[in-house]
C-alpha cells in the first residue's frame, strides 16, 4: 500500500534516540513468521502477519506493507472499529500499562488506495514471533478509513523517509525494522518475503535478518534501487520488458525496452493491483478473455503466463519473473476479479502482491537493493539461513554470488 502523504513531528529528543530493548536477547538471529492471505472471508487481496502489541500482548492482524514505514494499530475506540466487521483487530490501550503517547495527533498517513490513518505516535511493547521489543515506536489510529475492504493494522517495512515530510533538522524516526536491528535481534535491515499462491501448498512467510532457501528456485538476482545523492529512500526497480506466452505456443510483447523507455515501478507488497499504462492494461484484459471478472473455476494455471524483466539502477544485469495469469485473479463477490488497473500518472507504476507472489523477494534496506528469484510453489519445508550484514552477506548465505 503505497504511502503518499504524512505529517510527522519528531521533535522529541526521546524519539530521535529511542531506547529499544529485547527480552532475553541472545545475539543476532533470524525471525520467521507466517503470512496468510485470508482474513474475514476475503482471500488473496492482502497478506497478513500476526504480531502483538502491549503488555500483556494483544494479537493483531497486520497487513504487510513494503510501500510504507509506519507500524500502526487501530484504536479500539475508533468509530470505524466499533461497527460490525469494521476492524479485524484493535488495540485496547487502557489494558497496556506500558503504553505512552509521545506525539499526540502526530500520526496522519494517507495511501494511494485512499485509505488513511490518523492518531498518536506512541511507545509500547511489540512482539514479533518470540521476540519482545520494549519502547517500540508505533502509531495508534483513532481515525481509520479504508474503502477497499477490512480495516487492519499496518506493518510498514519501507524506508523511514516514507513516514513523513520531515525538515532537515528533524531526522526520520526509528521504524520497527530498525528497532529489531537496534535491539541486537537481527544484523541489518534485511528481510525475505514468500507470499504463496491463491491455491497455495502452505502459507507464506517473512524472514527478518535472513532468507528461506526452500522458498525459491533458480538464480537469486540482486538489483540496485535508485539513489539520491548516494542515499536510497525507495524500494523501486525498473520494468524493462513484459512478454505474454499463450497456451497455443504463440507470444506477444506488451512492453519492449527497444522501443519503450523502462518504467520505474514500486515493489509494494501492501498493494493488491498491478498498476500499468492503459495500452498494456487493454492487452492484458484481452488475454484474460476481454472481461476483468470470470468464474473462479475458469481461472486455471498453465493457460497464459507473463515474463517480466526487471533491472536496477547503475548496473546492466536483469532479473526475469514468470507470472501465471491465474496469479492475477482473486475471489471477489462470488467470482474472480482481475487485479490489474490503469495508472494514469505516467510516472512510477506499481507492482503489487498479485505479481510479487510469483517470486521470492529479499529487501535489503541497508545496501539499497532488492533481490528476486522465482518462487518455489511446491515448497513444503523451510531452510532458514541468517544473512550477515554488509555487501556480501546475501551471497555468503546462499553459497553463490548474487548478480549485481
Amino acid at each position: 500500500m503505497q504511502f503518499f502523504t504524512a505529517f510527522v513531528l519528531c521533535v522529541s529528543v526521546l524519539l530521535l534516540h529511542i531506547e529499544v530493548a529485547a527480552v532475553a536477547a541472545t545475539g543476532t538471529q533470524v525471525i520467521e513468521i507466517a503470512l496468510t492471505d485470508t482474513l474475514g472471508g476475503e482471500v488473496g487481496w492482502a497478506y497478513y502477519a500476526n504480531i502483538s502489541v502491549g503488555t500483556p500482548g494483544q494479537v493483531q492482524s497486520a497487513l504487510v506493507d513494503t510501500g510504507s514505514s509506519d507500524t500502526i494499530f487501530p484504536d479500539s475506540t475508533a468509530t470505524a472499529c466499533r461497527t460490525k466487521g469494521g476492524c479485524a483487530t484493535t488495540f485496547v490501550i487502557e489494558e497496556s500499562p506500558d503504553y505512552k503517547v509521545v506525539i499526540p495527533g502526530g500520526l496522519s498517513v494517507g495511501y494511494t488506495d485512499h485509505s488513511k490513518m490518523e492518531g498518536d505516535y506512541s511507545l509500547d511493547r511489540v512482539h514479533i514471533g518470540d521476540i519482545s521489543i520494549t519502547n517500540a515506536r508505533i502509531g495508534v489510529a483513532k481515525v481509520v478509513e479504508d474503502p477497499t475492504g477490512i480495516k487492519t493494522a499496518i506493518l510498514g517495512l519501507g524506508y523511514p523517509s516514507n513516514e513523513g515530510q520531515n525538515t532537515s533538522d528533524q531526522p526520520y524516526c526509528s521504524t520497527l525494522l530498525q528497532a529489531l536491528v537496534e535491539s541486537g535481534e537481527i544484523e541489518s535491515r534485511l528481510y525475505g518475503i514468500y507470499l504463496s499462491q491463491r491455491d497455495h501448498v502452505q502459507d507464506g512467510s517473512i524472514t527478518f535478518g535472513g532468507i528461506d532457501t526452500e522458498k525459491f528456485k533458480g538464480p537469486l538476482t540482486t538489483l540496485n534501487c535508485p539513489r539520491d545523492n548516494g542515499i536510497t529512500t525507495k524500494l523501486e526497480l525498473k520494468l524493462d520488458n513484459v512478454k505474454a506466452y499463450l497456451q497455443d505456443g504463440s507470444s506477444q510483447e506488451l512492453i519492449r525496452s527497444a522501443s519503450d523507455e523502462s518504467h520505474s515501478v514500486d515493489m509494494d507488497a501492501g498493494a493488491s493491483a498491478w498498476r500499468v499504462s492503459e495500452p498494456v492494461y487493454r492487452k492484458i484484459l484481452m488475454l484474460a478473455g476481454g472481461n476483468d471478472q470470470r468464474p473462479c473455476k475458469e481461472v486455471v494455471r498453465g493457460a497464459t503466463y507473463f515474463q517480466l524483466t526487471f533491472s536496477g539502477y547503475g548496473s546492466t544485469n536483469t532479473a526475469t519473473l514468470n507470472v501465471d495469469m491465474a496469479d492475477l485473479f482473486s475471489p471477489y463477490a462470488g467470482t474472480c476479479q482481475l487485479a490489474v488497473t490503469v495508472d494514469s500518472s505516467g510516472e512510477t507504476l506499481g507492482v503489487g502482491h498479485h505479481v510479487m507472489r510469483a517470486g521470492y523477494w529479499v529487501f535489503d534496506l541497508d545496501n539499497g537493493q532488492i533481490s528476486v528469484a522465482q518462487a518455489n510453489l511446491e515448497a513444503s519445508s523451510s531452510n532458514v539461513v541468517k544473512v550477515q550484514k554488509g555487501a556480501g552477506g546475501l551471497s555468503k548465505a546462499i553459497g553463490r554470488k548474487t548478480e549485481v
